[in-house]
């Protein structure tokens, strides 16, 4: 179970049932892994019966809900075999600055304060407004996630979409980075 915090749960091998199975298909599946995995019968395993249970309670309630479905199915098929823990993590963010043109990295300083800015505010050590910081953290995301409208693999053209948009955010946030500078050097 503790693979699933790192890729997307597929419900569908969960359920292990066709993607185009319907409703009916996916509740007598349901009811097959539940009559397996129901922690009454795994006593010796409650714990993993347990974890496995909810795993199957969300595949059922998303699966059987058409407007959730349609959400789901769009989602997998953009997370299909990527592995989200790898490339949303800090690490991985200052390596892809670091890959960025030398004439983009003008933006460097506001760049680390905009990612501290976030990181304290998620933490409670600095307050910003929550649309603020769903902005700022949608940015970062789009940075880091290879999923944008270009390609990181294009030379330079790759990264420079993600520059726009953060470049996007800093250019509206000035004052606030100001205002967080000065909340910094009162601490240090």
């Amino acid at each position: 179970m503790k693979n699933a915090s790192k890729k997307m749960i597929d419900y569908y091998e969960l359920l292990e049932i066709d993607p185009k199975a319907d409703v009916a298909g996916i509740k007598r599946a349901y009811h097959e892994k539940l009559k397996i995995w129901h922690p009454d019968k795994n006593v010796g395993n409650t714990e993993a019966a347990e974890e496995k249970t909810k795993l199957l309670n969300q595949a059922y309630s998303v699966l059987s809900d058409p407007a959730q479905r349609k959400q789901y199915d769009r989602i997998l098929r953009y997370t299909r075999g990527k592995d989200f823990s790898r490339v949303m993590n800090e690490r991985e963010f200052w390596r892809k600055v670091e890959k960025a043109s030398p004439a983009l990295k003008h933006i460097l300083e506001d760049l680390k304060d905009l990612y501290g800015l976030f990181i304290d505010a998620i933490k409670g050590r600095y307050k910003l407004h929550p649309a603020l910081l769903g902005m700022i953290g949608g940015g970062l995301l789009y940075f880091i996630i290879p999923l944008d409208f270009i390609p990181d693999y294009i030379p330079i053209v790759g990264l420079l979409d993600d520059f726009a948009v953060l470049s996007a955010i800093i250019n509206s946030m000035q004052e606030e980075l100001l205002e967080y500078r000065k909340s910094k050097a009162k601490y240090n």
